[in-house]
């Protein structure tokens, strides 16, 4: 009888976590194939926009370098042709033409050439051709007014990084030396040549200075570093409007010990055919200090009751502090200034 008996398969009771797995299973590998098509779709959008703004860069570099290089070749050609006009024989090439010439070299060329040769030799050609004053007159006041457009462009550029410092100088003494006993009496002569070194230094206001604030790596920090700027007027032109300085400059490096460079001088004409981008001292660091002319006019000058009583010269010079990243495009940095702040940004 017991073999009769039927057994019955054991059948194991499934826990929680295998039910979990039996619902959950089909719903990853959903979960997981969305999740490659998702990185997928966002890879291929990936690349083809980044295909995309190459393909955007890469034309618009092509464009921007054929403008390039037609504006080269327009500016090319528009030099030499400028230049030959204002360099021919004199019978083709009238004055007036030539000073349309220089206008049109200077508003399109005067941050890459230095045309201060240009401008001198026109303004001799003036002094030699033209016998009429008035006519001559007129053309130096086209040089002038070009040449003082194009400083104070330059001089506008350059304030976004330094102010210019405005220098007077006044010279009571121009009756005394243009008259006959100065040229004639060596005794009044040494008194008023005496009196004009004493009242020969330019001044602003009534500082005979000015003082330019900078920093200079020392291979750990930032030092402080002070410039001294004096000029002093030795001569000048006032019919060729030009004037012969001294210019004294001094660094004071204000670190943990403040030490004193030696004063550098140089002495050089300063007239309205130079422009500061270009017509600059170069100094360490890698700045630059530019001085124009800005005026040279000879007017009367009052007495105590305000009433004129003679001539006097006056003049007006500027001096501007600027970094060599913004002098002209002939004025490049030295070599070691360009590797030390490369250095340095690394």
């Amino acid at each position: 009888m017991a073999a009769d008996q039927k057994i019955k398969p054991e059948t194991s009771k499934k826990d929680r976590w295998e039910k979990a797995d039996i619902i959950l299973r089909p719903v990853g590998a959903l979960i997981t194939a969305l999740t490659i098509a998702f990185v997928s779709y966002a890879a291929s959008n990936y690349l083809s926009k980044n295909q995309e703004k190459e393909a955007k860069t890469k034309l618009y570099t092509e464009l921007m370098t054929k403008r390039e290089d037609s504006e080269s070749a327009l500016r090319k050609d528009m030099f030499n042709s400028i230049m030959n006009n204002i360099l021919n024989d004199k019978a083709k090439v009238s004055l007036d033409e030539k000073i349309l010439q220089l206008e049109l070299l200077t508003y399109n060329f005067h941050e890459s050439l230095n045309l201060m040769p240009l401008f001198e030799y026109l303004n001799r050609s003036i002094n030699d051709e033209i016998r009429d004053l008035v006519l001559r007159k007129a053309y130096k006041r086209r040089l002038i007014k070009m040449s003082r457009a194009i400083i104070a462009k330059q001089l506008s550029s350059l304030e976004t990084v330094s102010k210019p410092v405005t220098f007077y100088y006044e010279d009571t003494l121009f009756n005394y030396k243009n008259g006959p006993r100065y040229k004639n009496d060596s005794t009044y002569r040494l008194i008023i040549d005496e009196l004009h070194e004493q009242n020969s230094t330019a001044l602003n206001g009534s500082l005979q200075f000015c003082t330019y604030v900078d920093s200079v790596f020392n291979g750990k920090e930032y030092d402080s570093l002070q410039r001294v700027i004096r000029i002093k007027i030795l001569d000048y032109d006032t019919v060729d409007a030009s004037v012969k300085i001294r210019l004294t400059i001094q660094s004071i490096y204000l670190g943990k010990q403040t030490t004193f460079e030696l004063p550098r001088q140089t002495e050089f004409m300063v007239s309205y055919f130079e422009f500061p981008m270009i017509d600059n001292t170069r100094l360490t660091n890698d700045m630059r200090l530019a001085v124009v002319l800005n005026g040279i006019v000879s007017d009367k000058y009052p007495n105590a009751t305000g009433q004129p009583v003679g001539n006097r010269i006056r003049i007006e010079l500027k001096v501007i502090y600027f970094p060599g990243s913004r002098s002209s495009l002939k004025e490049k940095p030295y070599f070691d200034d360009i590797v030390s702040k490369l250095l340095l940004n690394n």
